[in-house]
C-alpha cells in the first residue's frame, strides 16, 4: 500500500488560500468605510491600514508591513524592503491568528512611496508549490 501525504491536494489548499483572500478583502470591506479612489477599477480596492507579515518562499526575511490597499486579485503594501517584479511572496494577511496561512502573490512592482517602499502583487494561487509553502511557513511568533 503506498503511503499516503500529509499535506493536502492542490485543489483544497487553492480553495483555502481563496477562502482566506476573500475573508480578508471582506474584513478590509468592513473597515474601510469608503473608497478614496476615484479612477476606473476593474476590481474595487479597499484602502486600511493593516498590518501584514511578509516572507520569501524559502522562509526568510521575514518583513513587517502595512495594507496600502487589496482586492480579490492581489495587494499592495507599503514596508522597508525593496523587492523585485516577478519575485514570490508569502503574505499573512492575518498576522494575528495563530493557525493562519501565508498566501502567495507575485511582486507586479516596487517603487519608493514617501519613506516607505510601495509592492504591489497579484495573487498567485494557482502556484502549487508556493501556496504548499504558505501552508508550512510559521511566523517567529509562531514557535
Amino acid at each position: 500500500m503506498p503511503a499516503q501525504s500529509s499535506s493536502p491536494s492542490a485543489s483544497v489548499v487553492t480553495t483555502l488560500m481563496r477562502r482566506e483572500i476573500d475573508r480578508f478583502v471582506e474584513a478590509a470591506r468592513v473597515r474601510s468605510e469608503f473608497d478614496t479612489d476615484t479612477r476606473r477599477r476593474a476590481m474595487r480596492r479597499y484602502h486600511r491600514s493593516w498590518p501584514l507579515l511578509i516572507t520569501g518562499v524559502l522562509g526568510v526575511d521575514e518583513v513587517s508591513a502595512a495594507l496600502h490597499n487589496a482586492s480579490s486579485d492581489g495587494i499592495g503594501f507599503l514596508c522597508d524592503h525593496k523587492y523585485s517584479g516577478g519575485d514570490i511572496v508569502l503574505i499573512k494577511l492575518f498576522w494575528h491568528e495563530d493557525a493562519a496561512i501565508r498566501v502567495p502573490a507575485v511582486v507586479r512592482h516596487a517603487s519608493h512611496y514617501r519613506d516607505v517602499v510601495l509592492v504591489g502583487c497579484q495573487f498567485a494561487i494557482d502556484d502549487t508549490e508556493a501556496c504548499q509553502a504558505g501552508m508550512r511557513t510559521h511566523s517567529w511568533f509562531d514557535r
